[in-house]
């Protein structure tokens, strides 16, 4: 009967921590997408309203129609896939490298592209902005895409590194028995194992692409081709600051990002755990 009653208590607690950590984690969000439903008037109206008196969707057609912010969502997605799956391929590929061979000075240099992946876009921008404005890859995707490459590979091959330690050698070396070569062994073993840790990773450099604002602003200068976060930076004015519009444009802005959180939920939570437990 205590051993009951003790089950009920930690049950009871765990449910009350949860509960306090999604009020704290998406109050932000749930916020933000209240006040893009208000009127103006209403957000600045005293005592505060947490509910929408009246619900509009004037925000939305303000944003999405008459400020253009629908050109700046597909320019991000551009960027950011394109991003996402350059880095991807790459970091497979030098993740594979630090984790399945067995050379010399491997794990120096593995620790030399973690502190690659510590600089920030203020260190960089001066100079890539210099060199691709010489080749013409200013105000062009690719060139947004390259630097954005560069910027979030490291860390991407670190986080593969770790999680292709995870997948036994005894795999590979029996597919070395049946005949396969490195190649094969990549794509029937070593690749369909990898899908939770490819899935953490997507995930993650589609997020840091999505919302990186230093190298986006300077390489991508002409209005048309502004990316999202950029986009909402440029609603505040000298004398005003419409809420609203802010508000509504970072709510959409949001939603590519829970779309793949819950569209690969599994994946991700095996491909971040997968180290842990090694």
């Amino acid at each position: 009967m205590k051993n009951k009653r003790l089950l009920i208590i930690n049950s009871v607690k765990t449910l009350f921590v949860n509960l306090l950590l999604i009020l704290v984690f998406f109050f932000p969000v749930v916020w933000i997408f209240l006040t893009s439903l208000k009127t103006q008037s209403e957000i600045y109206a005293f005592p505060i309203s947490y509910w929408p008196r009246k619900i509009t969707l004037e925000n939305y057609h303000l944003v999405l129609r008459g400020s253009g912010f629908s050109r700046y969502l597909i320019n991000s997605l551009i960027v950011s896939l394109g991003t996402t799956l350059l880095v991807v391929l790459l970091a497979f590929l030098g993740a594979y490298f630090f984790a399945r061979t067995k050379l010399k000075g491997r794990k120096p240099l593995l620790l030399f592209v973690l502190m690659i992946s510590m600089f920030p876009p203020i260190a960089v921008a001066p100079p890539l902005f210099i060199f691709f404005r010489k080749v013409g890859l200013i105000n062009n995707y690719l060139g947004l895409i390259l630097a954005h490459s560069g910027l979030f590979s490291p860390i991407a091959v670190w986080i593969l590194t770790n999680f292709l330690k995870s997948v036994p050698f005894e795999l590979e070396d029996a597919a070395k028995v049946d005949g396969c070569g490195v190649l094969g062994i990549i794509k029937n073993v070593i690749l369909p194992l990898s899908l939770p840790g490819l899935a953490a990773t997507f995930l993650i450099v589609f997020v840091f692409s999505w919302c990186e604002f230093l190298l986006s602003l300077v390489l991508l200068n002409q209005n048309e081709l502004r990316t999202a976060v950029v986009g909402i930076a440029l609603y505040p004015g000298e004398y005003a600051f419409p809420w609203e519009l802010i508000s509504t444009a970072t709510f959409l802005a949001l939603l590519p990002i829970i779309f793949f959180v819950f569209v690969f939920q599994r994946l991700i939570i095996g491909g971040l755990t997968a180290g842990a437990i090694k």
